[in-house]
């Protein structure tokens, strides 16, 4: 009797194995991780030369930083701070300025607000930021507005890294590019 259980298992068994050896198991399918930023965030200082319209051909020179955070899109937003020292007869403060930027990583539009020290008078100013330059008009209650021109150091904002991704399978598969595990 244990003799025909056992060939009874033995049969079952080989039966089973037939019955499966046509059976293919898909291999899963891979996971993903995803590295780099959709946006980075950077400080810069930077130095350049500004001429206002009436102001004469003597630049003041312009000592700022600009602090920016840059999408993987371009969208750029920040702030900008910008100090003037005026050149004409001898180096004296002459503006300081605090600006928003808001546009694209090589253009941004720019509004700020600031006192002049020559003038003694509180300012607002508007003007367009690009790459080495920038053009505007500051508003005074007396004389009114006056149209500057800088040129400066700070180029264009970088964007972040791209993003990547780097597939993985569980083990004993193995990732095959561009998405399967074997």
């Amino acid at each position: 009797m244990k003799n025909s259980v056992f060939f009874a298992a033995v049969i079952a068994a080989l039966f089973s194995a037939t019955a499966f050896a046509g059976v293919v198991i898909p291999p899963p399918s891979p996971t993903f991780t995803t590295s780099g930023a959709d946006s980075k965030t950077e400080t810069r200082g930077y130095a350049g030369l500004n001429w206002t319209l009436g102001g004469g051909y003597t630049p003041a020179l312009v000592l700022g930083v600009t602090n920016t955070k840059v999408k993987s899109n371009g969208d750029t937003t920040g702030g900008r701070l910008a100090f003037h020292l005026n050149l004409l007869g001898g180096i004296t403060p002459g503006m300081l300025k605090l600006s928003y930027l808001n546009g694209k990583e090589d253009l941004q539009g720019e509004v700020g607000a600031g006192y002049n020290f020559i003038k003694s008078a509180p300012l607002l100013g508007l003007g367009v930021n690009a790459p080495y330059v920038a053009v505007g008009v500051d508003g005074y209650l007396n004389p009114g507005l006056v149209p500057y021109g800088t040129l400066h150091s700070q180029g264009k904002f970088s964007k972040p890294q791209p993003q990547s991704s780097v597939g993985s399978c569980p083990a004993p598969f193995t990732f095959t590019p561009p998405a399967s595990c074997i």
